[in-house]
């Protein structure tokens, strides 16, 4: 019988990382380490959402019964581990419609993103199960895939960043803003609303491209008020609520919406180049060891992922680019002929 390696090289590693990613010491930290990448909202969200679950739990049940629920143990740190742990081990199986599960030992499978192989429930042994998608040797470490998920999410869930260029479904969370000096600023603002958007918005983009949803809210958002009737179009095309516009286009502010999403592709590389510039000087006023091995660690792993996606956001700003000089080279082309041809008659 072969014997399969599985690695556990990043179990204690992981849960110590998990706990801080679950719970910045402050505001402040987290806005040192993750101000470039929009995966910052998402951790403050989930910071939110466990104090909030801690303070309702304490609320409701750890303060009535102390004597079952001692602070001692039942505090916030501990609970803020506990999820940490929660967040990195919970492993979702298909075959039982997605339901979760603790599976001790299967947990410590590291993730690659060249393998698709998952954990899923077996109903034959009753137990929790993986195929290999191909052959391993005795001793290499074997891998499973943690699920399609980008260098902020893995680093959000599971405390690592994979290499850069090494994820397939990496992406970079793009924000863009309706203008608040737009004429339409309301109307279009309410429309959104009801697609359950806002007037700024998150999209994915990948290094393949970006999604129709993308496209359609920057057309709405460089819409002028004579395009009125097309509003309601865009809106349901942003939040992916229809299924009638597959290939959404306006020619007439095509230029417009293009140059929108570069300005804003731009603003986000700027940012990176700041974070990136002036994560060498960071931490330097620190003495503690443990203090400074701590913050080292997580500025490492937001410099990974800032590169990450900014690499993301190099290549979306080349095809953005290439796109905007293309059509506008063809428009003066066309000028050029329509101004022939007018000389031709006078």
């Amino acid at each position: 019988m072969e014997q399969l390696y599985i690695g556990l090289t990043s179990s204690t590693l992981l849960t110590s990382l998990l706990r801080h990613l679950c719970h910045f010491r402050s505001q402040a930290e987290l806005d040192r380490y993750l101000e470039a990448s929009q995966i910052r909202e998402r951790a403050i969200e989930r910071i939110n959402n466990v104090i909030g679950t801690y303070n309702d739990l304490r609320l409701r049940i750890f303060s009535k019964y102390p004597d079952l629920f001692p602070e001692e143990v039942f505090n916030i740190e501990s609970f803020k581990w506990s999820f940490g742990i929660l967040f990195s081990r919970l492993v979702r199986l298909p075959s039982m419609d997605g339901k979760v599960a603790l599976v001790p030992w299967a947990d410590m499978l590291n993730h690659s993103c060249d393998v698709e192989t998952f954990l899923d429930y077996d109903k034959t042994s009753e137990g929790v199960v993986f195929m290999t998608d191909r052959p391993y040797q005795p001793g290499e470490q074997v891998f499973i895939s943690y699920g399609k998920k980008s260098n902020g999410e893995l680093l959000l869930s599971y405390g690592f960043v994979p290499k850069e260029g090494a994820n397939p479904s990496d992406s970079v969370e793009l924000s863009l803003s309706l203008k608040k000096t737009d004429g339409s600023y309301k109307e279009k603002l309410e429309l959104l609303k009801k697609y359950g958007l806002s007037a700024s918005q998150c999209f994915p983009v990948q290094i393949t491209g970006w999604p129709l949803e993308l496209m359609a809210y920057a057309y709405l958002a460089v819409s002028p008020s004579s395009m009125g009737g097309k509003f309601e179009e865009m809106a349901a095309a942003a939040s992916n609520k229809t299924t009638s516009m597959k290939d959404l286009r306006y020619p007439e502010i095509e230029d417009q919406a293009l140059q929108f999403i570069l300005d804003s592709c731009e603003f986000s590389i700027s940012k990176y180049n700041k974070f990136l510039q002036a994560s060498g000087s960071l931490d330097l006023d620190v003495t503690s060891p443990k203090q400074l091995n701590r913050r080292l660690f997580l500025k490492q792993l937001a410099v990974d992922l800032c590169n990450s996606e900014r690499r993301i956001l190099f290549r979306a700003q080349y095809i953005l680019r290439r796109k905007l000089r293309d059509m506008r080279a063809g428009e003066l082309r066309a000028l050029n002929i329509f101004k022939g041809f007018r000389n031709l008659f006078q």
